[in-house]
């Protein structure tokens, strides 16, 4: 696919990618501050005079640094930090050095999954995450509890250098109760859980990409470290055993050990490239509620993966859903709102699926039906049943269903309008695309617009 270029705020060319996977996000999570506010380097110089002689160009110029300078980019850090979050960190200049908004939008994604999963518990609550790999930086625990008050992290590290500049950022911003650290003697193992916490809200991770020295040069000769900044780190910082891609798989393979013990794995993925080989994996060990995004900053684009043996599925959390597996559903309808919504809630009461109580105005509507009432056979059961005035082949129907869905109808113009059903709860996948075609097929048919054969209620 082919590039464009645009502008940041800083007025700097950015390649933008017009590949369709990648369409739907391409821009920093939208609670991000950095977002519509890049930093500016001369107000930052006022405030930190350390950063001042990293700092060319003047108000009128349009100030820079020199993003090769390793020195510039950590001091660019510190000061991001403590302004921004009241944080002050330190580490070797021979120690990664975290872009601030990229891993902020991490964060935040986790945030969004949290929070549709777990509802208004995911705010008053205190929660629990697991930092896999924390480096020298620290970086998602101090930024996690930094700005979310009920956060706490367990943080494993496997460098005894990293974990030791760790232990002293967490001291010097006062978090030892809220963030705890330990060091990982084995390399090949993922999660060391504490038997004390029954369970935990997530992990998330960042893995090296690489599998050996030659492949950290050929990303360097391909771009995929981001030439254009400093790349500093160590070898286990960069290189693990089989790469980002064998790193996760561990994760997915251990991750079946502990189930919903964990309810949201999650990793980021620095190579494109390992985001379908990972699904793939997923799909294969059984696992289907999954999500993949995107963050971005800057040229820089990173991914994530989230995934959970739960039952209750993310909608609303942003995502790439050329990658995951389909719980959204969409047909367009050339009849007005008012009018679907009276086919569809007349197509409900048909199959004998309550609507929450005041939802006759609603456009949008949540479904717990308690028994499927729309398969063949159910509807089979239910014809013989009204044509037997005798009564002798009632059979209820079994109410184990455990599905949620969410209807809505969403205005096109004044004459047409969207049906959307999303999948929110359960573990059937079959089932609630069943419900789906059967509702579409139905309402295509008081629309107008199914040429099929007519329903038998």
């Amino acid at each position: 696919m082919g590039k464009r270029q645009r502008f940041d705020n800083d007025g700097n060319g950015v390649e933008e990618s017009t590949d369709p996977i990648n369409s739907t996000l391409n821009d920093m999570h939208p609670r991000n501050m950095y977002k519509d506010n890049p930093p500016n380097f001369n107000d930052l110089a006022r405030l930190y005079p350390s950063f001042r002689p990293f700092v060319h160009g003047s108000d009128d110029d349009r100030p820079f640094i020199d993003f090769k300078n390793a020195e510039a980019v950590r001091e660019l850090t510190y000061c991001l930090l403590k302004r921004d979050f009241n944080l002050t960190v330190t580490f070797p200049l021979d120690r990664l050095c975290p872009p601030i908004p990229n891993r902020l939008n991490y964060i935040l994604w986790i945030e969004d999954l949290l929070t549709e999963t777990q509802g208004q518990d995911a705010k008053d609550k205190q929660i629990v995450g697991i930092d896999i790999g924390v480096g020298a930086s620290c970086i998602y625990p101090l930024l996690g509890c930094r700005t979310n008050p009920q956060w706490h992290f367990i943080g494993s590290e496997l460098d005894e250098e990293s974990l030791e500049v760790a232990k002293a950022n967490v001291e010097q911003n006062g978090l030892e109760d809220r963030i705890t650290l330990f060091l990982n003697k084995d390399p090949l193992r993922i999660f060391m859980l504490d038997p004390s916490i029954k369970t935990y809200d997530f992990c998330m991770c960042n893995p090296p990409f690489y599998a050996s020295e030659e492949e950290v040069q050929e990303g360097l000769e391909n771009k995929e470290l981001e030439p254009m900044a400093a790349c500093t780190g160590t070898a286990s910082e960069m290189i693990t055993k089989d790469g980002e891609y064998g790193f996760i798989q561990r994760m997915i393979l251990e991750s079946l050990r502990y189930k919903q013990r964990i309810q949201w794995y999650t990793s980021m993925i620095g190579l494109k490239r390992t985001i379908r080989p990972v699904t793939q994996l997923l799909k294969q060990q059984g696992i289907t509620n999954y999500v993949v995004t995107e963050f971005c900053q800057g040229r820089t684009k990173r991914w994530g993966i989230a995934w959970s043996f739960s039952s209750t599925r993310v909608v609303k959390s942003n995502s790439l859903e050329f990658y995951r597996p389909k719980s959204h559903f969409t047909t367009e309808l050339p009849i007005p709102v008012s009018q679907a919504k009276i086919h569809l809630h007349t197509i409900l009461a048909d199959l004998d699926i309550s609507l929450p109580d005041n939802s006759s105005d609603d456009d949008v509507i949540q479904l717990s039906p308690t028994q499927n009432t729309w398969s063949r056979a159910a509807r089979r059961l239910r014809k013989r049943q009204k044509q037997d005035e005798t009564g002798t082949d009632q059979q209820p129907l079994p109410h184990d269903l455990v599905l949620t869905l969410e209807c809505a109808l969403v205005s096109s113009s004044s004459t047409s309008c969207t049906l959307q059903t999303s999948w929110l709860h359960g573990d059937d996948r079959s089932v609630f695309e069943s419900f789906w075609n059967h509702v579409k097929k139905r309402m295509e048919q008081e629309a107008g617009i199914f040429t099929g054969s007519a329903f038998q209620k």
